[in-house]
């Protein structure tokens, strides 16, 4: 193998690294409780194409917090008491993404950037 032909494949083997480098975002992963006054945290901030799970744990019988809805997302979920539930989507586009308790009353937001 001649010197430029051994310099062009390093060169292309760098390139095809390099490439492989600049997959998908890393997954995010926020904890959010569901209290007695609504959510925390009640904000979550994000960018789009970024996989999100949103793990919401009901911490009390108290309020409405019994189930959680991301309409946008068409997600409707039933929070047991106790029990981590895990959501995951991958928001698309910039925006505010608002979740809410069944009844409309506790509400939080997602932050797409």
């Amino acid at each position: 193998m001649n010197k430029n032909t051994l310099v062009s494949a390093l060169l292309v083997a760098a390139l095809i690294a390099i490439g492989c480098g600049a997959s998908e975002p890393e997954p995010q992963r926020v904890e959010i409780e569901v209290g007695a006054s609504g959510y925390t945290p009640s904000e979550v901030r994000t960018s789009a194409g970024t996989p999100l799970t949103l793990v919401f744990t009901r911490t009390t019988d108290e309020g409405c917090g019994g189930e959680v809805v991301i309409a946008s997302q068409n997600i409707r979920r039933e929070l047991p008491l106790d029990e981590p539930v895990e959501i995951s989507f991958t928001p698309t586009e910039a925006g505010e993404l608002r979740f809410t308790c069944g009844m409309d009353m506790f509400d939080g937001a997602i932050v797409v950037q």
